[in-house]
């Protein structure tokens, strides 16, 4: 007790301002618990004890400001901030960080650009924000699933996001939910995906990794165990419709059409809607004996969503089949002019076309293109019941042997990857301006 009052006495005559516990370090910080005495056990994180190791702790703002400069000085990253601007601008990382993470528990493809644009704010105001920029790649991931960004573009920005986490906190569950996605999709590294999503749902699970466990699934053939992982993604947060549109994938992929839109009628009742939803039930609609009288839903959905593109080779499909022919090859040069002059991936849009027309090889030169791109869509191709008409193709045969196989993609020179694999051991890189 005397110890403790010469040290609070010192305290005032240097006029340091003091985090008595562990909780109040890790909230100044903006970090957990355990990742703080992490820090505290592994990188010198400046934290006193009372009465020897398991005593109670003490630690002094201005101590743990200079460690965190030291830090960012070792990883190659300028101490821009003085000591009069680094708090207010972690304060306001940490607001912004804390807002957009609560926008994400209600994400949807309206919202998903604002929540971009608070993490990247976030960052801007703290470049050693680990919470930023994990939810800035998950956020980049959803928008590759949504079709709202091309892959091509959020799988290197969500990888570049990961990469500038610091090495302590790559354990962080979150990030390995992004990895996990970015491996499943991009790097195509089926048994560390697989691996990712399941320590996950062991340790907390998400709705976005059990959606992830979903998508695995899929890939894997397994269409009832995807299904009862949607639906648990969903209960876990059924105001996120991405995660309702997972569950009507899984029962497209039965081939029963009906519930689909059913389903799809019930979520949009409840406000649930977006374009993921309607492109499954389009995938419904075009499979039934009445195409002609959907039509015109049909075209009110890809005017809705004009930016998803399988949505308008759904449309493509559906004039193909009714013998618009012109409209068909129209809706086709469009995705065409699309993916030549904004590198967008649209392979199994135009694989969709190209079946409307009859034209069932090029649909498979789309469907090769489609998996090299890391379309979500393409990991159904094997329980696809619109793709069965390709049964004993050997083309298509070789296509689904590699979906979901353990042993490593090799991506196809057309579509070559150049992004590292493996990111999220990496240090600190320079600035991408995809981060910009």
């Amino acid at each position: 007790m005397l110890a403790a009052g010469r040290l609070q006495g010192a305290d005032k005559t240097l006029n340091k301002k003091r985090l008595d516990s562990w909780k109040a370090i890790a909230e100044f910080l903006g970090r957990s618990l355990r990742t703080v005495q992490r820090w505290h056990e592994l990188n010198g994180l400046p934290v006193h004890h009372y009465g020897g190791h398991k005593g109670s702790v003490f630690a002094y703002e201005e101590e743990i400001d200079r460690w965190l400069m030291g830090l960012a000085e070792e990883q190659g990253m300028a101490p821009t901030h003085t000591m009069d601007t680094l708090e207010p601008g972690r304060r306001a990382s940490n607001e912004l960080t804390m807002t957009a993470d609560g926008m994400w528990e209600t994400r949807s493809e309206r919202n998903i650009q604002s929540i971009a644009a608070l993490y990247r704010k976030a960052i801007d105001c703290d470049a050693g924000n680990t919470r930023a920029f994990t939810g800035l790649a998950n956020t980049m991931v959803y928008c590759a699933l949504t079709e709202i960004v091309d892959g091509a573009l959020a799988y290197p920005s969500a990888i570049e996001a990961l990469r500038r986490i610091p090495q302590i906190d790559t354990e962080h569950l979150d990030a390995k939910c992004a990895a996990a996605w970015i491996d499943l999709l991009f790097h195509r590294n089926w048994r560390r995906a697989r691996a990712g999503f399941e320590e996950i749902a062991c340790k907390r699970p998400t709705s976005f990794a059990l959606a992830g466990m979903t998508a695995m699934s899929i890939a894997e053939g397994r269409i009832t165990e995807a299904h009862n992982s949607a639906w648990e993604a969903w209960r876990l947060n059924p105001l996120v419709s991405s995660l309702g549109a997972f569950v009507c994938w899984t029962v497209y992929l039965t081939g029963d059409f009906q519930q689909v839109l059913d389903l799809g009628a019930q979520m949009r009742s409840g406000g649930g809607g977006g374009g993921f939803v309607s492109t499954v039930e389009g995938l419904a609609l075009i499979q039934s004996s009445s195409i002609g009288a959907n039509l015109a839903r049909l075209e009110r959905a890809a005017q809705e969503y004009p930016q998803n593109n399988t949505l308008q080779g759904v449309l493509g499909y559906a004039y193909g089949a009714v013998g618009a022919q012109r409209k068909a090859r129209e809706k086709r040069a469009q995705l065409v002019d699309c993916s030549e002059t904004r590198m967008r991936g649209n392979g199994y849009a135009l694989a969709l076309v190209s079946m409307g027309l009859n034209n069932n090889q090029e649909a498979i030169t789309w469907l090769e293109a489609a998996f090299a791109e890391g379309a979500l869509w393409s990991l159904g191709f094997g329980s696809d019941p619109l793709l069965q008409r390709f049964d004993g193709d050997p083309r298509f045969s070789r296509l689904i042997a590699k979906i979901g196989a353990t042993a490593m993609y090799e991506p196809d020179s057309r579509f070559e990857q150049r992004i590292p694999e493996e990111f999220l051991e990496d240090a600190l890189v320079g600035e991408n301006p995809l981060l910009g």
